[in-house]
C-alpha cells in the first residue's frame, strides 16, 4: 500500500511503509475484540498499540491488541504466539455483518466493530448503524503528519475471544460500499487481518506477529452507487504488502478494516461519508 497505517486486526495495515500510530478503538458487539485491545466485554473501548512502518495497528475491544506467547512448562519450551486454535465460521457462516438490528445494532455473530485513529489525529471517525447499513463519516483537516483513521470488525473465535476465525473453505471477503471520499492528499485501503500480521503484545491472545507488523492491504475506490467489492485473500486482486512480507493466512483471521489515510500537510484533508453493508466470506 501506499501510506496505509492502521492496525492488522482491527486494525488493520500498510501499503508504502511509515510508522504507525497508536489508535482508540471502541468495539460494538457480544465477544471480545481484536488487535488493539484487551479482552472485555463488548461496548468497552480500549487503546491498540502503535503500529510501524506502512500501517500501523488499531486497538480493539475484547482480543485486540498484538499478544506475546507465554513460556512453557516443564522442559522450559516456549508456547508459540498467537492463535494457537482457529474455529470454523458458525451460522449464519458466511455472513459477517449486515448491520441488522441483531448482527449490527446488538452482537455480529463472530465478534464486533470498532473505530481507531492515530495519536496525532485531528479527528476520529464516526461509525453508526443506520438503516440497516453502517454509516461511516469523516471529516479531518490536514496535520503537519500523516494521519490515519479507520473502522473494522473484529473477529473472535471462541467466547474468550483467545481463538482466530478459520476461513480456510472461503476465497476472500466482500462488501457492499457507497459513498463518497474527498479531499486532497486523501486515499483509503482495506485490510484482511490475521494473527501471523498482527504484533505480537500481553494484551491480544490471537496476535502472533513480530513487532511492526501490519496486514497485506488493498486501495479502496468509492461511488455513489453501490458497489460489491471482492477481496480474495491470494491471488489477482487481493491485498498486498505487508509485514512481514508474507500473504494472510485464511486460516487464522482475527478481522478486516477499513482506513482513510491523509497525507501530512496543512493544504490536505480528507472528507468521507459512506454505508457498508452486506460484509461476508464468499
Amino acid at each position: 500500500m501506499k501510506e496505509f497505517r492502521m492496525r492488522a486486526f482491527f486494525g488493520i495495515l500498510g501499503l508504502a511503509g511509515a510508522g504507525f500510530m497508536i489508535s482508540s478503538v471502541s468495539s460494538v458487539g457480544g465477544c471480545s475484540s481484536s488487535n488493539g485491545g484487551s479482552t472485555g466485554t463488548a461496548g468497552s473501548t480500549s487503546t491498540g498499540t502503535a503500529g510501524t512502518s506502512g500501517q500501523g495497528t488499531a486497538g480493539t475491544t475484547g482480543n485486540g491488541g498484538n499478544n506475546s506467547g507465554g513460556s512453557g512448562g516443564g522442559g522450559g519450551a516456549s508456547t508459540a504466539a498467537g492463535c494457537a486454535v482457529s474455529d470454523l465460521p458458525p451460522p449464519p457462516a458466511p455472513l459477517i455483518a449486515d448491520f441488522t438490528a441483531v448482527d449490527g445494532g446488538a452482537s455480529i455473530p463472530i465478534g464486533g466493530t470498532f473505530t481507531y485513529h492515530s495519536p496525532d489525529a485531528a479527528v476520529a471517525p464516526t461509525a453508526t448503524v443506520t438503516n440497516g447499513g453502517w454509516h461511516i463519516t469523516l471529516n479531518a483537516p490536514g496535520m503537519t503528519d500523516p494521519q490515519y483513521i479507520g473502522v473494522g470488525l473484529y473477529f473472535n473465535g471462541n467466547a474468550n475471544g483467545t481463538d482466530c476465525i478459520d476461513a480456510t473453505q472461503y476465497t476472500g471477503v466482500k462488501f457492499d460500499v457507497s459513498g463518497s471520499i474527498a479531499g486532497t492528499g486523501c486515499t483509503a485501503q482495506y485490510s484482511t487481518n490475521d494473527s501471523a500480521h498482527s504484533a505480537v503484545s500481553a494484551t491480544d491472545p490471537k496476535a502472533g506477529g513480530p513487532a511492526g507488523s501490519y496486514a497485506p492491504q488493498a486501495a479502496l475506490t468509492v461511488t455513489s452507487a453501490v458497489a460489491t467489492v471482492m477481496m480474495p485473500f491470494t491471488g489477482a486482486g487481493a491485498p498486498a504488502g505487508g509485514s512481514p512480507a508474507t500473504g494472510i493466512d485464511k486460516a487464522k483471521l482475527t478481522g478486516v478494516q477499513w482506513q482513510f489515510t491523509v497525507a501530512g500537510g496543512a493544504a490536505n484533508a480528507c472528507m468521507v461519508d459512506l454505508v457498508i453493508d452486506n460484509v461476508s466470506f464468499y
